[in-house]
């Protein structure tokens, strides 16, 4: 099985030590049980919200005996599940990951998920089925390396729904950690002024180097280009109405 996992938002050290205890145990025990038995349940449960169309699913069910998860079935416009109102998660099995893949469906998804402002992830959860639909076994794999590379989803491979209500706790552990702790910028810091407010620009979402560079030449300071208005915003090359949304919703 191929298993590609991109994950540079996640994994800080103290989770790989949790992920470690959430192994199933030796008497071959159900996860649920017992992960919530290893590690302490959450004061208050974390926020489900669910796709309808995911109502017969067997992970929806798990994540309510579980007792971490507040589960409410909805409409969601994309995605599969909302884990606290941070991570959205499109849930596939093998199957119907071939068969997106066949029909077309796929790639408008990841588009989608792309363009949430919302931290994406695609789950894709075993077993394999004993018949797969007629997709060349080179075409899954080069459609996940397209998802994790070029749409920039992490791809996220889970042995049965067991296995992914257990990433469904670590996304909603870690979501919950960074919300507690503050974001911090390891890049060296510039000393020159221009530099600097260039350096403070790419904090801005979806802002590079280029970008950082146009909306400075603009705008003049940092301090017009945080003042601006979506309509000024969208006058600058590279940014769109929803960029401009996404930095007025930061700034504001």
């Amino acid at each position: 099985m191929f298993h590609l996992i991109v994950d540079l938002w996640l994994s800080p050290p103290d989770l790989v030590m949790q992920e470690i205890a959430f192994d199933r145990n030796t008497d071959g025990g159900d996860f649920w049980c017992d992960a919530a038995q290893t590690v302490d349940a959450p004061a208050k449960p974390y926020l489900l919200r669910v796709d309808f169309s995911e109502r017969n699913a067997a992970l929806p069910d798990l994540a309510r005996r579980c007792g971490e998860f507040d589960v409410r079935m909805e409409h969601l416009v994309v995605g599969d599940y909302f884990i606290g109102g941070g991570i959205l998660v499109e849930r596939k099995t093998y199957a119907d990951f071939a068969m997106s893949l066949a029909d077309g469906r796929l790639f408008p998804q990841a588009a989608a998920l792309a363009r949430s402002p919302h931290r994406p992830v695609v789950l894709l959860e075993g077993p394999r089925p004993p018949r797969m639909p007629d997709v060349h076994p080179h075409a899954l794999k080069g459609a996940m390396v397209s998802l994790a590379v070029m749409w920039r989803l992490p791809v996220l491979c889970a042995r049965d729904p067991e296995d992914s209500l257990r990433i469904l706790r670590f996304l909603a552990r870690q979501l919950g950690n960074s919300a507690q702790s503050i974001l911090r910028r390891y890049d060296r810091k510039p000393k020159r002024a221009v530099s600097r407010k260039l350096y403070l620009l790419q904090g801005l979402p979806g802002v590079g180097p280029s970008l950082a560079n146009r909306l400075l030449l603009q705008f003049g300071s940092v301090e017009q280009v945080i003042t601006a208005d979506q309509r000024m915003l969208i006058q600058v090359r590279g940014i769109g109405p929803k960029k401009a949304q996404r930095i007025r919703t930061l700034v504001s």
